[in-house]
C-alpha cells in the first residue's frame, strides 16, 4: 500500500487535521493544525478547530484562547461563539457563556442548540421566563424533542404556572411514555394544585417504570400523609429512604409542614 502523501500546504494540514479528529487521533490533529496555523496564521478555521479538540480534552482554557483567535479573525462564525460559551461554562463562567451565546443567536437564530444551552443558564440564575422563552425558540424549530417540553415544564412550575407545566410533562409523556421524571415533575405539580389523587397516580407510574426511584417515593409518600393516608405514607418513606438517606431529612421537614397544617386544621 502506498505510503500517505506528507502534507506541504495550510489546507492539507488543516485537512488532515479534520481527519484525524474524527478518529479520535487529537495530539496528531493539534499537530497538524498547528502546523496550519503556522504556515497561514490568518485563518480562522484552524484555530477554531483546535479550539474543540482542546475542549473534548477538557482544556478549556487552551480552548478559550483558540475560540477567542478564531472569532478575532472571524466574527461572522456563530459556532465559533458558541463553542466558546460551552467553554466558558465548563469553566462555570456563566455571564461570558450568555454573552456568547446571545453573539450566537444573532448570527444564526435557526440553531436550537443554542436555544437550550441559554436556557439552562437562565434557568440556573433563576430568570425562569427567559428559560420558558428559549425553550419556545428550540421547539419552534425542533417540535419532537420530549426532554425540552419536560424542561419548560420545570420553568414553568419555578413560576407557578402549574397549569402550563402539566401541559408540558403531558406532552413530554406522549413523545416519551416512559419518562419517568415527567410522571415525576407532573406529580408534583399537581401536588402543588392540591391535586393530591393525580399526583398519586403519577408518582405511581415513574415507580411502576422505575421501582428504584427514591424520590418518587418519597414524593408519593408525602402526598399520602396529605391525604392522611399515614401507613401508605410510612411505607413509601422507607423505601424512599432505603434507595437513597439523604432523603431523610428532606422528608423529615417536608412531613412535620404537613402535621403541623393537620394539626392545625383540627384545632376548635
Amino acid at each position: 500500500m502506498a505510503q500517505e502523501k506528507e502534507p506541504q500546504t495550510a489546507e492539507e494540514f488543516f485537512n488532515r487535521g479534520v481527519e484525524r479528529a474524527k478518529k479520535a487521533q487529537l495530539d496528531a490533529a493539534v499537530e497538524d493544525y498547528n502546523k496550519a496555523i503556522q504556515l497561514n496564521p490568518n485563518d480562522a478555521r484552524p484555530y477554531f478547530k483546535r479550539g474543540a479538540v482542546k475542549a473534548m480534552k477538557a482544556d478549556f482554557d487552551g480552548a478559550l484562547a483558540d475560540y477567542s483567535k478564531a472569532i478575532s479573525l472571524d466574527p461572522s462564525n456563530p459556532n465559533a461563539f458558541y463553542s466558546r460559551g460551552l467553554a466558558y461554562v465548563a469553566k462555570g463562567d456563566g455571564e461570558h457563556a450568555l454573552a456568547d451565546f446571545d453573539a450566537a443567536v444573532s448570527l444564526n437564530p435557526k440553531e436550537a442548540a443554542v436555544y437550550t444551552s441559554r436556557a439552562g443558564l437562565r434557568f440556573k440564575k433563576g430568570d425562569f421566563a427567559g428559560a420558558v422563552a428559549d425553550y419556545d425558540k428550540f421547539l419552534a424549530i425542533k417540535p419532537n424533542v420530549a426532554e425540552m417540553y419536560s424542561r419548560r415544564g420545570d420553568a414553568r412550575a419555578e413560576m407557578g404556572d402549574y397549569e402550563e407545566a402539566i401541559a408540558d410533562y403531558s406532552k413530554a409523556l406522549e413523545l416519551s411514555p416512559n419518562n419517568t421524571n415527567a410522571y415525576n415533575r407532573r406529580g408534583l405539580a399537581y401536588a402543588k394544585k392540591g391535586e393530591a389523587d393525580a399526583a398519586i397516580a403519577d408518582y405511581g407510574k415513574a415507580i411502576e417504570i422505575f421501582q428504584g426511584f427514591a424520590d418518587a417515593y418519597a414524593n408519593r409518600g408525602l402526598a399520602e400523609l396529605g391525604k392522611g393516608l399515614d401507613d401508605a405514607a410510612e411505607q413509601d418513606f422507607k423505601k424512599a429512604v432505603e434507595l437513597n438517606a439523604e432523603l431523610k431529612s428532606m422528608i423529615e421537614t417536608e412531613s412535620n409542614k404537613i402535621l403541623q397544617k393537620r394539626k392545625a386544621q383540627q384545632k376548635p
